[in-house]
Formats: structure tokens, sequence, C-alpha cells
């Protein structure tokens, strides 16, 4: 026997299924701007950019960008649309990207803003880049993309990327996000390139002697080590070759080679036992012959000082070493004493230092 599917039937079940999809489609995670209570601030260590960025998202960052993402998630994501082309991205994996990157005049062989977005245009070529308009970027004159592009059979990329010279050194900033993440997002993705500061421009001078005296304004350098400020036409460096057992170093020279400030870390557990701190004060201090040896505090903790001898005609030097948890900080002074104003710029340097 047949059996009769009535016309009731069919409007129930059909009633049923609307509801069903309708239960579903509300149970979908929508895009909502979320709530900043705390904001955190990174620097970068090189060129003294800053930017602010919502506490609890994900911070990448080399010498030419920063790149910050909503979540690791979302990290992951533009990490595979960059590598791949292609991408799927489901309502759990939307989020934003902020970015921002640099290339010096020299390196890319251009020195005009609209030679420079030329090259930009090419190499963004997949983003389709259009909308072009003048934009400034804090002080400086630039140039603002949008753009949107398909990136999934239910995916889309959206945002908008600014590009400005400053300094002889190009800067690209860049908003982004997957589907509705970027409008819905966008007020607070405004928020933080409001945030963004560019270096500040290096000063000519017309006295050598003069351009090369340590800057009254500092800048903050900070890594998983330790954090201090420096006078901000130094440059910090992180040498290559280590020897001796350090395991993280760090060089702090303006224009004077002879002015610098020399950070080693050392750790107290090596392969061969344990290393005492007094005795590795004492094995180390001999090497720079010092005329004598007294105590300090560097961040609240006890810390030796030594007097070197001078290592070269008019050349001044001091040595300290502290220790904290399971490292030995070594810190060399050395500077040109003709030029009173490097010794006490040193000792500031020194005086703000935070051990991790």
């Amino acid at each position: 026997m047949k059996k009769i599917f009535s016309h009731g039937a069919f409007a129930a079940t059909l009633s049923l299924i609307v509801m069903l999809s309708l239960t579903i489609t509300s149970c979908r995670k929508k895009a909502e701007l979320p709530i900043v209570a705390e904001w955190e601030t990174y620097q970068d260590p090189i060129n003294g950019s800053e930017i602010q960025y919502p506490k609890g998202w994900l911070r990448n960052s080399d010498p030419k960008r920063t790149k910050i993402y909503s979540s690791q998630i979302v990290a992951d994501k533009f990490y595979d649309f960059y590598t791949q082309g292609s991408i799927t991205v489901n309502e759990e994996q939307g989020g934003v990207e902020v970015e921002v990157s640099s290339e010096r005049f020299a390196d890319v062989n251009v020195g005009t803003l609209e030679a420079y977005k030329a090259k930009s245009l090419e190499s963004y070529g997949p983003l389709n880049l259009s909308n072009e308009q003048p934009a400034s970027f804090g002080k400086e004159a630039g140039v603002k993309f949008s753009f949107g592009v398909k990136v999934g059979k239910e995916t889309n990329l959206r945002g908008e990327k600014w590009i400005i010279a400053h300094d002889s050194t190009f800067y690209t900033v860049s908003i982004s996000g997957f589907n509705e993440y970027f409008e819905v997002y966008k007020p607070l993705l405004e928020k933080i390139i409001e945030s963004v500061k560019l270096p500040k421009p290096k000063v000519s001078y017309k006295d050598p002697n003069a351009a090369s005296l340590p800057s009254p304004e500092v800048t903050k350098f900070t890594n998983d080590f330790v954090e201090f400020e420096h006078p901000q036409n130094f440059d910090v460096t992180m040498p290559k070759e280590k020897k001796g057992g350090v395991v993280h170093a760090l060089h702090v020279e303006g224009l004077r080679k002879d002015c610098t400030f020399d950070l080693e870390i050392f750790p107290t557990k090596t392969d061969k036992g344990e290393v005492k701190f007094e005795k590795f004060v004492e094995d180390n201090k001999v090497k720079f012959k010092p005329k004598s040896t007294g105590s300090t505090t560097i961040d609240g903790l006890k810390a030796v000082m030594v007097t070197a001898a001078p290592p070269a005609k008019n050349i001044e030097r001091k040595v300290f070493f502290i220790t904290k948890g399971e490292r030995i900080y070594q810190i060399v002074l050395t500077w040109y004493q003709p030029m009173a104003e490097f010794q006490p710029a040193f000792e500031k340097i020194v005086a703000s230092l935070k051990l991790k």
C-alpha cells in the first residue's frame, strides 16, 4: 500500500526544516566588536617606532615588519593565505590582521613615493588595490588604498593599506579581515592605526662632534632578557658571534665607535656544573685590569662595580656584574673621556635597566 503524503504533513515538515535552519543559523558565531579593557605597547628595538594593540592579541615582529592578529587561529589562517593563496575560513577562524612594514630607500633602489607606489601595486597585485586617494599618516603625506578579494569559496578578505615615505624609509601600514570581521572590527582597527608612531627623524649636524653626542631624548628597548632606555640617536644591535658561553648579547652605539654599552648574559647552570657568581666575577674582572672594585645597585639588586684600566688613551671604562635567577649579567661601559656627556648617558642606561 502506498503511503499518502498529505499537504498538511508536507507543510509541517517544511516548517520544521525552516525552524531547524533558523536555529542552526542563529547558533553560528557572529563577528562582534570586542571590548578592550587593556592595551599593550610594542616599541621596535631598532628604529623606535611604536604601536598599541589589545592585550591578549598575538604579535609577531622581525627587523622589517610587525604583524598583529586577533588570535593565534587567525594568524594561522593568514599564513595559509599568504603561502597557499586560497583558503576557507569558518565562523570560529575569522579575525583581523594589522601590519606595519618598512623598507629603506637604498634597499629598494627608489627614492620617491610615486616610484615605491608603483612597485607596491605590482607586489600586491593579487589584492587588487583600488580606490587610491591622498592620505596623511601622522604628519606624513602618503596614499591610501582599499582592497577586497575572494580567497576561498565562501571567504573574502577586505582591508585598507597606507604607503608613506618618512626619513629615507618607506612604510606600509595595513589593516585587513576575513569576511564580515573587517567592517565589524574597523573602529578598533582605526584606534590601533592612530596609535602608530613612526621613528623620529635623524637630526643633521654640521659639527661631527655635536652629531655624536647622546640625545637627551630616550627610547625604550625590551626583549625576553632585559629592558632599558637609551639615547634616541643610539642603535641597539645583537652581535652574531657569541663567545665564552654567552647566551645573549646586546651592543649599544652611536656615531662614535669608542663610546659603547655592551651587555652579555651567561648561564649559571652549564654542562660542567653550576657557576658561582663570586667566582665568575673574580675570573672575569681580571680581564679588564681593575683599578678599583666596589658595589652598587641595579634593578634593586646588589651588583659589583669595577673601574677598569683605560684600554686606550682618553678612553674610560666601567664594568658591572649582577646575577638574577639562573643568569649572570656583565655590563661594560666604554666612553671617550674628553666628551663628558657620554658617561652620564651610559649610567642612565644602567639605572633604567630591568632584568628579566
